[in-house]
């Protein structure tokens, strides 16, 4: 019989529960410094126990949102820690985000020696990883990255980029190729532990997400570069997502800007962007703002339906990198003194 990790599901609808609300987000934009910032979400539920030390008027921007970002993982190892779910296949499918991060970080530094990553690198994810973060931060080749690497699924990828230990030099490339292994790895996982209808809901949330994050890049690219169809098919997640491989293979073809649009109107997300209101938005990233959107109601989606804790996790994850990414959205909104209306304009979620 399936286990669905029932107090772990309970636990993660319990804290998003407590998740910032419209009113919040109204105060927030309202105010005009960090230190006032500070002081309104160390009273918060979410945020209080985070910020239980820091004094609000000598907080600098930057180690708030540090914290913000690092608050995202200690959140979700907390759920894991529940059930003992730590190593129970899929559940790790955060630390693998983080671990292609430092892997991409170490990559794009190693020209300028190890001390670059050593000052740049996020010590505290050391004991979580599944390589040494010791022996990678020492790496002063390619040959010793993956060597450091030898242990897990990444070594093969970092290899296929490097041609006989040398430097690599397509890092957009490279990173493709991690984040595809970290992605087929999750899915492998998600049919190891997930059943049934909850798996079906685990999958198309992980396969919705892969196609709005390349509908992203790839709007990004036709708008700024004027991307051609081998670029863009270059660029994009090799993973299949929900979205029918002939509208992919339309819009990647499409030769110019305002043909993706007109082909992307006829796609599922083309329809779900209809009710989507982006008023006050720039037109530079309106329909950028559209795919965000569509992103936070994928996840709002599979956490009210599905009461395992495998989708649930899964969905709190991409809720809350976007209260986040709100958060600090108004942050930078106060530092530059933008107006109120322009920082709601670009806000992800319930409160447009």
């Amino acid at each position: 019989m399936q286990n669905n990790y029932p107090a772990t599901a309970a636990a993660i609808r319990s804290a998003y529960g407590q998740r910032l609300m419209p009113a919040d987000y109204r105060d927030l934009m309202n105010m005009h410094s960090v230190a006032e910032v500070v002081a309104f979400l160390k009273e918060t539920k979410t945020y209080g126990e985070l910020l239980q030390g820091l004094e609000p008027a000598y907080t600098h921007r930057g180690y708030l949102e540090m914290l913000l970002q690092r608050n995202l993982f200690t959140q979700c190892l907390h759920f894991c820690s529940l059930e003992n779910l730590r190593n129970t296949p899929f559940f790790r499918f955060f630390i693998y985000d983080y671990e292609i991060r430092e892997l991409i970080k170490k990559i794009q530094l190693i020209p300028s020696g190890p001390e670059a990553y050593i000052s740049a690198m996020d010590a505290w994810l050391g004991p979580y990883l599944s390589f040494s973060q010791e022996k990678l931060a020492r790496a002063e080749s390619t040959d010793e990255i993956i060597e450091a690497l030898a242990s897990t699924p990444y070594a093969a990828v970092v290899k296929k980029f490097s041609k006989k230990g040398d430097l690599i030099k397509n890092y957009s490339a490279c990173e493709i190729g991690l984040r595809a292994c970290c992605l087929e790895r999750i899915l492998r996982e998600a049919e190891e532990t997930v059943r049934g209808d909850d798996l079906k809901a685990l999958k198309e949330l992980i396969g919705e997400q892969i196609d709005l994050i390349n509908l992203i890049n790839a709007y990004r690219l036709k708008r700024i570069f004027s991307a051609d169809e081998e670029t863009l098919r270059e660029m994009m997640l090799p993973i299949p997502g929900c979205l029918p491989k002939r509208y992919c293979e339309q819009l990647y073809a499409a030769p110019d800007l305002a043909a993706f649009i007109e082909v992307l109107h006829r796609t599922r997300y083309g329809r779900m962007m209809d009710g989507i209101n982006t008023a006050g938005a720039p037109e530079s990233v309106r329909l950028e703002y559209m795919f965000q959107t569509l992103r936070w109601k994928s996840a709002r989606t599979a956490l009210h339906f599905s009461a395992h804790a495998a989708v649930s996790l899964y969905a709190v994850h991409v809720l809350y990198h976007i209260e986040v990414r709100n958060l600090i959205t108004i942050i930078e909104g106060i530092r530059y003194e933008k107006p109120v209306s322009y920082i709601q304009s670009l806000l992800i979620g319930e409160l447009n």
